[in-house]
């Protein structure tokens, strides 16, 4: 209870993070709406193949990360955070508006590739704004990693709901009203920008080191080995999603209720694993928790091989969560820190290895189902995560550029 009481002073003394949660919130929830069901509604409904499908949610991929990454490059030397986000949170309303009436695959493409990847620029800037608002002087003091971490619970909690939430708005209304819900949801985003991100310029401790381009960071191995490491966990985790809901409902028997279910049991898991991983990381055990959470990820790949009902997967959920939260927090601290006042580039660093690893998985997956089937498929993203798992246990690290100094 003291702990409890700790946290809620604690947020209660950023003004305006309170509300930047619940704004976090709903871009979860927009985002836990549809994601589960993407594969579905591509194949069954626009009638795409499994191999179009792919190439579809390759390009608006590709495209995502060429955007996001120059408009965060952007962002960290011309433009206001809360400009981009509103530019971002304007991208998700048109873009999933237009997936709700759009029936083309070509059109619904572009919408995909330039409003959607327009988009994909919301989760790192938001991030990327906590994290200098906390660097700024009247801040001294702020736990970082208590707020990044709660921060990545909100986005995560949505998650809680959101997929069963999403099937049975699917029941009722079919994909249109989920991708119109979701776009309602950004608007609700769109507006908590308005409301809770200020419009002014970043502070001074952004301009301590020289802006530095993707290129240059790239050539610090650290950086490399981890960013290829998670790009190649990410594709297995795309892969997955894209893999499961149709297993679900093809091969076990199950139905779009059931898949909403097992899309919602993990974030139950993450919440606490986020705060508690958090404050590990923030300890100085990041390597370690890295690790740990590809582990868990090869675990829960090679766990659902062996799935012959539905409810067989729900309690394996519990491995993808403790992944999860590693992968989807911790590593956002690890490239901060070793980035240190560069908070934009460091979490796009991070946006684009997940970007990255979107596309990679959703080529893959296009080729690979229709080969060596759905459980096959569970077979090739533990063998990606194996192989990022031994790049981390074989890579000699050195104490982040902070720790040093």
């Amino acid at each position: 209870m003291t702990r409890f009481v700790a946290v809620c002073r604690s947020v209660a003394r950023q003004p305006g993070f309170a509300g930047l949660l619940a704004a976090n919130f709903a871009l979860g929830l927009g985002y836990s709406f549809v994601n589960p069901f993407l594969s579905m509604w591509g194949t069954l409904s626009i009638g795409m193949r499994p191999l179009t499908f792919g190439l579809f949610m390759t390009i608006t991929s590709v495209s995502a990360v060429v955007l996001s990454t120059l408009l965060a490059r952007w962002s960290d030397t011309h433009v206001p955070r809360r400009t981009m986000l509103i530019v971002g949170s304007s991208g998700g309303v048109i873009g999933y508006a237009g997936y709700a009436f759009v029936r083309d695959p070509v059109l619904l493409t572009l919408i995909g590739s330039f409003a959607l990847g327009v988009a994909s620029v919301n989760f790192s800037q938001l991030f990327a704004f906590v994290r200098e608002e906390l660097a700024r002087p009247e801040n001294a003091g702020a736990d970082a990693a208590l707020h990044m971490s709660l921060l990545r619970v909100f986005f995560s909690l949505a998650w809680t709901i959101g997929p069963a939430t999403g099937a049975a708005v699917m029941i009722h209304f079919s994909y249109r009203g989920i991708f119109l819900a979701t776009s309602a949801l950004f608007v609700l985003f769109l507006l908590g920008v308005l409301r809770w991100v200020p419009l002014r310029a970043h502070p001074p401790v952004a301009h301590r080191v020289a802006p530095a381009s993707l290129v240059a960071v790239f050539t610090r191995p650290i950086i490399l080995v981890h960013f290829v490491g998670f790009v190649l966990v990410f594709a297995g985790f795309t892969m997955n999603m894209m893999n499961l809901p149709l297993l679900v409902t093809q091969q076990l028997g199950g139905t779009e209720r059931e898949v909403g279910l097992i899309f919602g049991i993990a974030p139950i898991v993450e919440i606490p694993l986020y705060v508690w991983f958090g404050r590990l990381a923030a300890r100085g055990h990041q390597i370690g928790l890295l690790r740990f959470g590809v582990l868990a990820a090869v675990a829960y790949f090679l766990a659902l091989t062996f799935a012959r009902a539905p409810w067989h997967i729900y309690p394996m959920q519990i491995l993808s969560a403790a992944s999860i939260a590693v992968t989807t927090n911790v590593t956002i601290m690890f490239f901060q820190d070793r980035l240190p006042g560069q908070a934009g580039l460091a979490t796009s660093v991070y946006s684009n290895s997940f970007a990255a690893g979107n596309l990679l998985g959703y080529f893959s997956f296009g080729l690979l189902v229709s080969v060596i089937g759905h459980r096959g498929v569970f077979f090739a993203c533990a063998a990606l995560c194996t192989t990022t798992l031994v790049a981390f246990l074989l890579f000699r690290h050195e104490p982040p550029v902070t720790a040093r100094a």
